[in-house]
């Protein structure tokens, strides 16, 4: 059951499992880069840590060709799609901000309020 401090992100069928979509277009740029892995999804803000950019190169172009990493194609960085941990690139060490996000009944739920990259 969901409270009034979440908000329906979207169905889980709506996601390629084993893929990405970016999420909560706001101007030219998805705020949220989700990734399923079969009934789990990791919601990450659009926005890397090296120089903060979107990460995508192309709308909802967020994995490593093998679909095992989230990669910031403006500059390499590599991204442990469970944890946001970068491994690789420029801000290795650093990490993406995660979005708790949950599975109910086939839709996935958010917090109300997203934090940002100055939290």
């Amino acid at each position: 059951m969901h409270d009034n401090d979440e908000r329906l992100l979207c169905q889980l069928d709506e996601l390629p499992d084993g893929g990405s979509r970016g999420l909560l277009r706001k101007e030219l740029d998805d705020q949220l880069c989700v990734v399923r892995q079969g009934n789990e999804v990791f919601v990450w803000l659009n926005d890397c840590p090296h120089e903060h950019r979107p990460l995508e190169y192309r709308q909802d172009r967020f994995l490593s060709g093998d679909g095992q990493h989230i990669v910031c194609y403006a500059h390499s960085a590599h991204f442990d799609l469970r944890t946001g941990y970068c491994f690789a690139g420029p801000c290795t060490g650093q990490s993406l901000r995660k979005v708790p996000a949950r599975v109910e009944d086939g839709a996935v739920w958010i917090p109300a309020t997203l934090p940002t990259i100055f939290d």
